[in-house]
């Protein structure tokens, strides 16, 4: 398991590397739970321009015309089948949605992780999903604006924006704790263009 989630952040090694060259969707909503829910969203399409099959390595070509190199470790399944010329997706995607529900002594944080592989034979591909369940503190309360800013355990702050019909916000004080559940969502695929006619 633990190579397969090397490879899941090799993805977004990618994905961030060639960061000037994605279009970034972020978004608050309230979901149909009357949870808060926010979410980023970045696609890259990468050209394979050069292969090393002797050391596993790639030369990635993002649409801006900068090249990445990369390492397929043995957990790529199918590696003989890439080609140049082959377009590399990788799409990633993150959630967190709160209901700001406070954190009781029986909130339990955890983490699971599910991953897909290409068959054998095909062409690689992944789709990797990582779901956690966090505790947050509050660290602030804007009352007038119904703004909460909130940090997570690995030290993350984020500021939400609270719906007024979610009454749990007034209850709130600076040092609680509530419970959020947190997650990441990858997909890679590799594809052969169709050939020019």
């Amino acid at each position: 398991m633990t190579k397969i989630l090397h490879l899941f952040f090799v993805a977004i090694a990618v994905v961030f590397a060639t960061a000037p060259a994605v279009s970034v969707a972020a978004d608050q909503s309230v979901g149909k739970s009357g949870a808060i829910v926010l979410t980023d969203s970045v696609s890259v399409k990468v050209t394979v321009v050069g292969i090393n099959k002797k050391e596993r390595k790639l030369t990635l070509r993002d649409e801006g015309g900068n090249n990445h190199e990369m390492i397929a470790g043995p957990e790529v399944r199918n590696f003989a089948q890439i080609k140049k010329g082959d377009v590399v997706e990788v799409e990633y995607h993150q959630a967190a949605a709160t209901a700001l529900e406070k954190a009781s002594d029986a909130t339990v944080a955890g983490q699971a992780t599910t991953v897909q592989r290409a068959p054998a034979g095909a062409k690689p591909g992944m789709a990797a999903t990582q779901t956690s369940t966090i505790v947050a503190t509050v660290l602030e309360i804007d009352t007038k604006d119904r703004l909460l800013t909130v940090q997570g355990p690995k030290g993350g702050i984020v500021t939400i924006k609270v719906p007024a019909d979610m009454k749990t916000f007034d209850s709130l004080k600076k040092g609680d704790q509530i419970s959020a559940v947190y997650s990441e969502a990858i997909v890679v695929s590799v594809k052969t263009p169709p050939k020019k006619k």
